[in-house]
């Protein structure tokens, strides 16, 4: 049991896997190996095999919990195809998006059977048990770290929510519907009336909006290489604001996402770009989430310094000791660059909106 999940961990590499968040700011880098713990059991949909530990108490309630939880995956495999699934996911937003549903499902189901009905499970022990078994163990600078295990534990308790809320409003009938057409955003998952479609005229879900960053190869140089792009999501996105401001203050400006777009570029001698382009549902939205940012930067870079504007152009201009930031607003739409120095910058706003 422990070789396979360890074979199966080191696979999804936690460096490739969290690079978004850790070029964000968010995360720190994850350690080089993961530890991991055979639970009772575990359902691994690449070679569409349920694993069973051998000399466990069979009438252990926790043990009995691991078991359901990792037939419920068995089952969804069966009936929805988790690998197809997987294949349909191409950000890391959508990626927690769908996991959020598969383990939120999971989970649900394995509440009803260990309590009997929903109303008598006690969700913080049963999900902590969940999660524990099924995921890895990072040391280092993850361990203990805030962000982090709100990320672990959103797929399990989030991703619960958003069930029980398709289950309250149409019955199960509508948590099998969300298989063919799962949740695209973290968005959808955190606000299930977005989902259904329960927030618009017209009833259809709130998609998250395509946010177009132009090639920036011509103009930063063959020294540089895309080494990512991505879509981050309201839940990354609250997760960073609330670094240095209070949950509440947070989420709430975290609410009005309504797309981004985040671009890594890497030097040859390893120093890095970042390019993020966000849009919102209202300039006011946007707004607030400017001002988030604006207390955000300075905490998050010291030393920094502020700046004028060089060449005359717009927006904030900061200074630190690994390169130049940029923030701007035009509207709807926030753009956020970081640079190794401020004339990489000035390129990079060459060929930006």
């Amino acid at each position: 049991m422990e070789e396979t999940l360890q074979e199966l961990h080191a696979e999804d590499d936690p460096k490739s896997a969290l690079l978004s968040y850790t070029a964000l700011g968010l995360l720190p880098s994850p350690p080089e190996h993961v530890q991991v713990r055979a639970p009772a059991g575990i359902y691994v949909a690449e070679q569409e095999q349920l694993y069973v530990a051998v000399e466990r108490p069979e009438n252990d309630a926790d043990t009995q919990a691991v078991l359901a939880h990792a037939y419920a995956h068995a089952l969804q495999d069966q009936h929805f195809d988790l690998e197809g699934l997987d294949a349909r996911a191409h950000t890391t937003d959508e990626r927690l998006a769908l996991r959020a549903l598969t383990e939120g499902d999971a989970t649900l189901i394995t509440g009803l059977y260990r309590y009997g009905s929903l109303s008598s499970v006690d969700w913080e022990p049963l999900t902590n048990l969940i999660v524990e078994a099924e995921q890895p163990v990072y040391g280092g600078e993850l361990a203990g770290d805030k962000a982090w295990e709100e990320l672990r534990y959103f797929p399990n308790q989030q991703g619960r929510r958003f069930v029980d809320a398709l289950l309250e409003q149409e019955g199960w009938d509508a948590v099998n519907r969300s298989y063919t057409s799962p949740p695209r955003s973290t968005e959808q998952i955190l606000h299930p009336s977005r989902y259904l479609g329960l927030d618009s005229a017209d009833g259809q879900p709130d998609q998250p909006s395509a946010v177009v960053v132009p090639d920036l190869g011509s103009v930063l140089g063959d020294e540089w290489q895309l080494l990512l792009q991505d879509t981050l999501g309201e839940f990354a996105i609250g997760l960073y604001l609330n670094q240095v401001m209070p949950e509440e203050a947070a989420w709430r400006r975290a609410e009005g996402w309504d797309g981004d777009t985040f671009l890594v570029w890497e030097r040859e001698d390893g120093r890095r770009l970042t390019v993020w382009r966000t849009v919102w549902d209202s300039s006011l939205e946007a707004l607030e989430f400017e001002r988030g940012l604006k207390l955000l930067i300075p905490q998050l870079h010291l030393p920094v310094q502020p700046i004028d504007p060089p060449r005359g152009l717009s927006g904030q201009w900061w200074e630190t000791d690994s390169g130049s930031i940029h923030l701007r607003r035009a509207g709807r739409y926030l753009l956020l660059v970081r640079a190794p120095d401020s004339n990489t910058v000035m390129n990079v706003l060459e060929r930006l909106p």
